[in-house]
């Protein structure tokens, strides 16, 4: 990708059970956020476990269940969603926040719209081409 091309990627913040202790001082988001105002686009911090519900739906029967999930070793704190010309530049952004150091930091690309589209079109011609096909008689 050229400098003019950027892409969007997710970052995720877990927390870690081998990460070093929380330091207030140490990890002032502010921080973050003033060196990477030029990438960042949107981001929040996540409620905790406990307001979460795992939603699954299984041969048209809704399940809900209460979170903690036993499925989900670590949680997610928060996410971040930026533009950078690289996965390594996302990486080397992802890699400053405060979570990286009491955390874990997961660098997620999106897809591109022309990604996007082409899945969506797969997807419509094998829905059409399943439907085309004539069913085996019992």
């Amino acid at each position: 990708m050229t400098d003019t091309m950027q892409q969007q990627y997710l970052l995720l913040f877990t927390d870690a059970p081998d990460a070093e202790p929380y330091s207030q001082e140490a990890d002032d988001i502010f921080d973050w956020l003033e060196a990477v105002a030029g990438h960042r686009i949107f981001g929040e911090r996540l409620t905790p476990r406990e307001d979460a519900r795992l939603v699954t739906k299984r041969q048209g029967e809704l399940f809900v269940t209460d979170a903690p999930v036993a499925e989900f070793k670590e949680w997610f704190s928060g996410f971040d969603l930026i533009s950078a010309s690289s996965r390594d530049e996302a990486v080397e952004i992802g890699s400053r926040h405060p979570c990286a150091r009491f955390g874990r930091v997961l660098v997620l690309p999106l897809m591109d719209a022309i990604q996007s589209n082409r899945l969506l079109e797969q997807t419509v011609q094998a829905r059409a081409n399943a439907a085309a096909e004539p069913t085996a008689l019992a």
